[in-house]
């Protein structure tokens, strides 16, 4: 555990490097949390398009459904047409897609800690007060999370798992 997590005495940080094809690190300051990762690349872009792609799908089924001869087509066009109507809702307010990348988040400013696992894969999602989350990927196993996790409970700050 020592060759991953290096510890400064001096300026009391800690260092946890992510996997090697991450090329990142998280620095466990005295009362901030620094991200050097590549969370900043990731496609937000496609949660914004994808609602206005649904309700344009939805639209068109909709009015081919409308337009067509037969009734058991008219009636499935137009049951797909408004599930697709309703997907966006269900993405814009069934959700929560704020996300933030900051790359220094202070002790105060966070509510919780998970650790998610899916697909062999390591997630540490910060929950912050204002109700955005800022996930950490490419953590390498549970020894780094053990090690974040104890450096927060030693703060006061809500790690349920």
């Amino acid at each position: 555990m020592r060759d991953r997590c290096q510890i400064f005495q001096k300026n009391k940080i800690k260092n946890i490097q992510l996997k090697s094809f991450a090329n990142g690190e998280l620095n466990l300051k005295k009362n901030s949390i620094e991200f050097n990762d590549k969370s900043s690349r990731t496609g937000k872009w496609l949660f914004k398009l994808l609602p206005f792609l649904f309700l344009f799908l939805g639209i068109r089924l909709i009015y081919s459904g409308i337009t067509n001869e037969h009734n058991i087509q008219i009636f499935l066009e137009l049951l797909s047409g408004i599930l697709f109507l309703l997907i966006p809702l269900g993405l814009f307010y069934g959700t929560n897609f704020k996300w933030t990348n900051r790359k220094k988040i202070s002790i105060d400013e966070i509510d919780n800690v998970k650790i998610k696992k899916i697909f062999g894969n390591i997630f540490v999602d910060f929950k912050l007060k204002d109700n955005s989350t800022r996930r950490v990927y490419n953590i390498k196993d549970l020894a780094d999370w053990i090690v974040i996790r104890n450096y927060l409970t030693e703060r006061k700050v809500n790690c349920p798992n």
